[in-house]
């Protein structure tokens, strides 16, 4: 018997064990006939570009259209940040002051700093990217300048991606128009895909700084759109935005086959600042049809209760 039983447990240690399912076939028609739909009913102009990042497929409505692109641009403030690392002509540790009161735009955290508060490039890095900081991505822009960042976006094969500037001489009528009608900044669906796909395969600087940038996307605050849309589990990194005509979303998502979603609203009729507002519902509905879509086999659906808890803002300026 014990030479019997030996033998059986010999047996089962060198049977190999299957622990993946057969992989599941992806219509990307099939995802981008129920985005479309939705996108169909939005009461706005509305596009998208979703990128299978293993198969190399892209799917997209109004994908080379212009919008308006809010807190996404900070993205590519960052990103001359850390080229410039990259080139010896700063250092992660170098300083700046946090601009006088009257220099400020009012967003969680640095508007409420002490006169004379000064943080280095990683501090005003992280607060513009992880909460979307309005005062450190002032000091950021004008300490890179938008030129630079603009240049370096060209550099990049992305012509209509621009963080733009609130004082533009008058002799610079022309991006004073692109000010006017967008504000912060301006890209495409397809070319702010483009910009998170040069970092995940690491062309849009060094490896370590397209990681860095990677990484501290992926500590957002702001997690309300992909971030509640997929198992807790999986890693995203994700930029959001929103003014009060639009909505935005940008994540990289490292599923099992990752991919990248852009996500940008304009001339929303629903201007509202809640988490009712169309532009973010249709968003994050959109988010959720992109995960289960790519994922079939890991199906998920946020909790009950989840609405309670998206992100406030902190009660800031209540």
């Amino acid at each position: 018997m014990p030479v019997l039983v030996a033998a059986v447990f010999s047996a089962l240690l060198l049977r190999k064990p299957n622990f993946t399912s057969a992989p599941v076939s992806v219509d990307l028609n099939v995802l981008k006939s129920r985005l479309d739909a939705v996108c169909q009913k939005f009461h706005g102009r509305i596009g998208y570009c979703v990128k299978d990042l293993e198969s190399g497929e892209t799917i997209s409505i109004r994908g080379d259209e212009r919008f308006p692109t809010a807190s996404t641009i900070k993205t590519a403030v960052a990103l001359e940040a850390i080229r410039e690392i990259d080139e010896g002509k700063l250092k992660w540790t170098d300083k700046h002051t946090v601009p006088p009161m009257d220099g400020r735009q009012f967003s969680m955290w640095s508007y409420f700093f002490k006169d004379g508060t000064t943080l280095d490039v990683d501090g005003w890095v992280n607060l513009m990217l992880t909460v979307s900081d309005n005062t450190a991505t002032m000091v950021l822009r004008e300490w890179m300048t938008p030129d630079k960042v603009n240049h370096r976006l060209e550099s990049l094969g992305l012509h209509n991606t621009k963080v733009l500037w609130d004082n533009y001489p008058p002799d610079e009528p022309d991006k004073i128009r692109l000010r006017s009608q967008f504000g912060l900044g301006m890209t495409t669906p397809k070319e702010m895909n483009t910009l998170i796909e040069l970092l995940y395969r690491h062309k849009a600087a060094s490896v370590a700084g397209c990681e860095k940038i990677l990484r501290i996307l992926s500590h957002q605050y702001w997690d309300d759109y992909s971030g509640i849309s997929v198992p807790l589990d999986v890693k995203v990194a994700s930029k959001s935005g929103a003014i009060d005509r639009s909505r935005s979303e940008v994540s990289l998502v490292f599923a099992e086959h990752p991919y990248i979603l852009t996500i940008y609203t304009d001339s929303q009729k629903d201007q509202s600042w809640s988490p009712a507002n169309e532009g973010g519902v249709t968003i994050r509905r959109m988010c959720s049809l992109i995960w289960n879509g790519l994922n079939p086999s890991r199906r998920y659906t946020p909790p009950k209760g989840f609405e309670q808890f998206l992100p406030t803002g902190g009660g800031m300026g209540d």
